[in-house]
């Protein structure tokens, strides 16, 4: 008995949900820090130890050489591991193949239990296989302390699973070389970069991932989502604007008030001088960062430890809890080639619309029928009109593609061509933030270009949860950016 075209449908979806997690990955060799999700601690070696035997753990980041890991590809899609400071490869204990067995450093052998496939997780996560058991590294019981032991086990995803790699500049990003403008300040390029605190090793970022002006700032647990990112621009005058990668917002004092314990939020740039900063060299790869009004810094508020703590302007003392580390983040899309544009060949009808990365389906946000509301990504639901979209050629290879629930057309909003810029549905008319190219891409996938902007139509940050938002960015090929058409054969 052949299946249903619903079944072929979800088994569709679900093909495309399983090659996207536990994909291996090609990664670039290099030296990373390795965090893990559930703590936010660091991979190490106990005691810095250069010794056979010795144990690895995980620890507050502190930028040290043996928190420093070198991935170098044996061209079979294994690497091996090794610690910058002893010269000694990641190995499971004994060639052990049981849950739970110790991992140690261990000079390189060729062995299989020396030797891991790193495959993608979510989020930007990552898991790290063994070779010889495919089981995973893990942070042993789930424990969140400092010195708590890396072990082998069974996959099943949990967070104390998948690690994220943060590569180690080559000098920290940041240059010794003053400013003309300002004595004893550092230099960093522009960029994206993490700032994370040396007092307690969490990073700066906005309060509830908030678009909001007004925001708090505050510092949390790496997640390294774009609420955790900021870019610093030069504005060539000896001080830089930090904006938020999420919000678009910039790093600000309230008020441009000068007094200590004063609130830093984010707020639109306009070039006031209260959301400009100098940052300042500090020893050991860190930094200050002072406000230019009041020449003061951001400061961990009462050295607090916790997540959610304040982030407030402070008289400089010198205390790590005025120290940061500038990590840099996410590289910048690498344009890449789409392939040939299907707007001779796809039929105009209705389709649900899968994405490659995620498995979820393209949708409005509560079904709602009004102008404005965002496009987002939920599980596919095939009495769900508001995930059937009806994909029309209008000509010149372009295609229109409205949704059948609320009869409005996907839109960029605004017509913006920045990176970033987010899905709506709107009504249609006519214009090219309203039209797109479909291309043909490997699988039976397709990739959505907005004619305006020649950009693509992107799950945003590869986030895998219900309701995740839809932006355009520059084409990179990624599986976030790939999406299955499949043929919608339900009554509308």
């Amino acid at each position: 008995m052949s299946s249903s075209p619903t079944a072929q449908r979800v088994l569709l979806l679900l093909s495309a949900c399983a090659v996207a997690m536990g994909q291996s990955m090609a990664m670039q060799d290099g030296t990373y820090y390795i965090f893990n999700k559930f703590s936010g601690k660091v991979m190490d070696v106990t005691g810095a130890s250069k010794d056979d035997t010795a144990n690895i753990q995980v620890s507050d980041p502190v930028e040290t050489r043996s928190q420093q890991w070198q991935f170098m590809s044996l061209g079979d899609g294994y690497y091996k591991i090794i610690n910058v400071n002893s010269g000694k490869a990641i190995d499971v204990a004994g060639v052990s193949t049981d849950n739970g067995a110790n991992v140690q450093q261990w000079e390189y052998g060729g062995g299989e239990n020396q030797e891991f496939a790193v495959r993608a997780g979510g989020d930007g996560y990552v898991s790290i296989h063994s070779k010889h058991t495919d089981k995973v590294l893990e942070i042993y019981g789930w424990q969140a302390n400092s010195g708590a032991s890396v072990k082998q086990w069974d996959f099943i995803a949990g967070s104390n699973q998948l690690w994220m790699l943060i590569p180690v500049p080559s000098t920290t990003g940041v240059s010794t070389n003053p400013s003309p403008m300002t004595a004893g300040s550092a230099v960093v390029a522009d960029g994206i970069y993490l700032i994370g605190n040396k007092w307690s090793g969490k990073y700066l970022e906005v309060q509830d991932g908030s678009t909001e002006r007004d925001a708090t700032i505050e510092v949390g647990t790496g997640t390294f989502l774009a609420d955790q990112q900021w870019k610093f621009t030069n504005l060539q005058n000896g001080y830089y604007k930090i904006e938020n990668v999420n919000s678009g917002m910039a790093l600000d004092v309230q008020e441009a008030d000068q007094d200590d314990g004063a609130k830093i939020l984010q707020w639109p740039y306009s070039g006031a001088v209260n959301s400009e900063w100098v940052l300042r060299q500090a020893a050991d790869g860190y930094v200050t960062i002072h406000a230019r009004h009041s020449d003061k810094v951001v400061d961990l508020h009462e050295w607090d430890l916790a997540d959610g703590a304040d982030v407030k302007q402070w008289t400089y003392s010198g205390g790590a809890n005025q120290l940061w580390m500038l990590i840099p983040g996410p590289p910048a899309p690498v344009p890449v080639a789409a392939g040939p544009s299907l707007g001779g060949t796809l039929a105009s009808g209705l389709y649900n619309i899968g994405n490659k990365y995620s498995g979820l389906a393209l949708d409005v946000d509560g079904a709602s029928m009004d102008k404005q509301k965002d496009v987002e990504l939920n599980a596919l639901d095939f009495g769900r009109k508001s995930q059937v979209w009806y994909i029309e050629a209008i000509g010149d290879g372009y295609f229109k593609i409205l949704n059948v629930n609320s009869g409005l057309g996907l839109d960029i909003s605004g017509a913006s061509k920045e990176d970033g810029a987010n899905l709506q549905q709107y009504p249609y008319k006519q214009g090219e933030n309203q039209q797109f190219e479909i291309r043909q891409a490997a699988d039976g996938y397709v990739s959505i270009h907005s004619r305006h902007a020649d950009k693509a139509i992107e799950l945003y940050n590869w986030d895998t949860s219900e309701g995740a938002t839809v932006k355009q960015y520059e084409f990179t090929g990624g599986a976030n950016q790939m999406w299955k058409l499949l043929p919608y054969y339900g009554t509308v």
